[in-house]
Order: structure tokens, then C-alpha cells, then sequence
């Protein structure tokens, strides 16, 4: 386990991060991401009663796949005591830091009073903070929203609120718990935020190419952007982001590529999770892989229908050795 300094750096050294996602940031996708130049990483949202009960899905979440980098486990509940208990848990499997999700906007997370409902209820907010970082030696960090709607916006309370109790860093997705994802997520909250707090502010929000990451930072002030559905069947955008850091504009990724990082992500699945449940897994990943290459509904329709890897690899190599002249020119 690493010291809590060296944790701590984390957030000073980092410039961009993959968010914490249901269903997309598990052990093989966080992987790819570190690969293409991810500073640390957070888990799936996992369950602080579903860890304290010894739930073995809510405990497969914790593990992490060889040759990933730093992780943090995302915490989400609404019992200061069980989330205490819960990171207690996690401490001893020695992730990077733990946070606590505050933002949510999901319907069953909302109605067990957990995610963004903990946005009204302040109070809580602040039990809960205090329970987890006396609880852990870990840094703990939480994410949040700009509030729950545009007439209940307490992001800056909230992030008061939340540095007060002794939290390391807080990410922001500002969008109200009212939007889910839609509309644009409002910068100024960020920016508004970071010059507020003297601990450090996680920017997120509807970042999907390096020209986008770079203008979040001009615009928040931001040292470290977290970038979430702009990963999506893109994990190469860490590196396009690191590129634009050191000066230097990445090459387009060919559709030759794109096939390449794709089979690779399948492969990682199946071997992370069996091959029923991997397959099962990859279908969502296919769409956001193949998006805007031509003509390619009918593989699409038979990635998402087929049954074995070998099946699915046999599909990716006729993709990938398939290419008529438009493809050439595009690849």
C-alpha cells in the first residue's frame, strides 16, 4: 500500500483521469485507458451495503486486472456508518483512495436516498465525509453535481461542505440532478468552484477530443479534467490529450486501429470475465467502436448477435481484411 503522501500527489501530479461509470469502467476498459495515457482511474459504483453484507458481485468490483494503474474505489450509499464500514473494507485491498458519489442521477440510487439526493441534504453530506476519512488511511475524495435542480444549486456549499471534513479532492459534473445528461454541462460552476476551495477540483463534463480537454482547463482553471463518455470506444483520447500537452496533434485513429484496440478490449474481457459473460459484455462497447465507419450495420448486427470469441474474432478479421477502396481512403 502506498503512503498517504504519496497518494496524495496523486492529485497534484495528474492532469487527466477516467471516471467512474456503471457498466463501462471495469478492470478491462481502465486498463486500455492507463495504456493510452490515463493518470488513475476510478471503479464501477460500488454498493457500501452490498460490500459490508459480503455481496460476491458488489466484492468483484474491487479487484483490479496486472499493469493498472491508480485506482479508486467509488463508494456510494446513504448510511455514514455503513459507508465507514464499507471503506474500511476497501482500505484493505489498497486502491489509490476512495470516493464517495454524491452525484448519481440514477432513479435506484436516488430512491435509496443515495447519489445526487445526498446534493439536499447538506448535513448528511457532512456526517458522511467525517465517517469515511476517520474510517481510512486512504485519501478519500467525492464527486458531486451542481445540485439537485436549477432552483436547489448548492454546488459551493456542497464543496465547502465536503472540505471541511477533511475530503482530499472533489470532481464536479455540473449538470443538476433534473438534467441527467442532457443539455451542456455548465463550465462556470467548475470554475466558480476551483477558485472557491483550496483543495483540489476535478473538472467533468462533455469533454470528447483534446481541443475540448484544453478548453476546460482554460476556462476552469482546472489542473486534472476526468473524462467519462468521451472514452467511449475512444480510450486512445488520454493519449490525444497527452499529445496536445506536449505540443504535439495526434494522427487520426485509422479504422484499421479502431478494429485493433476493439479485438484487443473483447480479448481483455473474456479473459477478465469467461467468455459467456465477456462477449455478453462487449456487445454495448461495438457501437461506439465502429461509429461513423460505413456500411457497417450488418457487422455490427452480427457482433452483437454471435456467441463465442472465436465467432467474434473471425467477424473482426473479415472488418479488418474487408476494406473496399471508400474504406481504404478513410483508414
Amino acid at each position: 500500500m502506498m503512503a498517504r503522501g504519496d497518494q496524495t500527489n496523486l492529485f497534484e501530479d495528474a492532469r487527466v483521469c477516467f471516471a467512474p461509470m456503471a457498466g463501462y469502467s471495469d478492470a478491462p476498459a481502465r486498463l486500455l485507458c492507463f495504456e493510452f495515457g490515463a493518470d488513475f482511474a476510478y471503479t464501477e459504483m460500488v454498493s457500501a451495503e452490498g460490500l459490508v453484507r459480503r455481496g460476491e458481485k458488489t466484492i468483484c468490483l474491487l479487484e483490479r486486472m496486472d499493469g493498472e494503474g491508480p485506482v479508486g474505489v467509488q463508494l456510494f450509499g446513504a448510511d455514514a456508518g455503513v459507508l465507514a464500514e464499507a471503506a474500511a473494507i476497501v482500505t484493505g485491498t489498497s486502491p489509490a483512495f476512495i470516493d464517495l458519489n454524491f452525484g448519481c442521477p440514477v432513479k435506484k440510487v436516488i430512491r435509496r436516498n443515495g447519489g445526487a439526493a445526498i446534493m439536499r441534504d447538506l448535513g448528511l453530506m457532512g456526517r458522511i465525509c467525517r465517517a469515511v476519512v476517520r474510517s481510512t488511511d486512504l485519501p478519500v475524495t467525492a464527486k458531486i453535481r451542481s445540485g439537485w435542480s436549477p432552483a436547489e444549486e448548492n454546488f459551493m456549499e456542497a464543496g465547502r461542505v465536503i472540505q471541511d471534513a477533511g475530503v482530499a479532492a472533489v470532481a464536479i459534473h455540473p449538470r443538476f440532478r433534473t438534467q441527467g445528461f442532457s443539455g451542456v454541462a455548465n463550465w462556470e460552476h467548475i470554475a466558480r468552484l476551483r477558485a472557491g476551495l483550496s483543495i483540489p477540483v476535478i473538472a467533468n463534463g462533455d469533454v470528447q477530443d483534446a481541443t475540448d480537454y484544453l478548453a476546460m482547463v482554460q476556462t476552469t482553471g482546472c489542473r486534472i479534467v476526468m473524462i467519462g463518455r468521451g472514452a467511449y470506444g475512444r480510450p486512445w483520447i488520454f493519449k490525444e490529450i497527452k499529445d496536445a500537452l506536449d505540443g504535439r496533434i495526434s494522427g487520426r485513429v485509422g479504422i484499421g486501429s479502431r478494429i485493433d484496440v476493439l479485438e484487443r478490449h473483447l480479448r481483455m474481457e473474456v479473459e477478465w470475465k469467461g467468455e459467456r459473460l465477456g462477449t455478453v459484455e462487449m456487445r454495448k462497447h461495438y457501437g461506439w467502436y465502429l461509429k461513423g465507419m460505413p456500411g457497417i450495420k450488418r457487422y455490427r448486427r452480427e457482433l452483437t448477435s454471435a456467441g463465442s470469441l472465436e465467432e467474434l474474432v473471425r467477424i473482426l478479421v473479415e472488418l479488418r481484411e474487408g476494406f473496399d477502396g471508400t474504406w481504404k481512403k478513410l483508414a
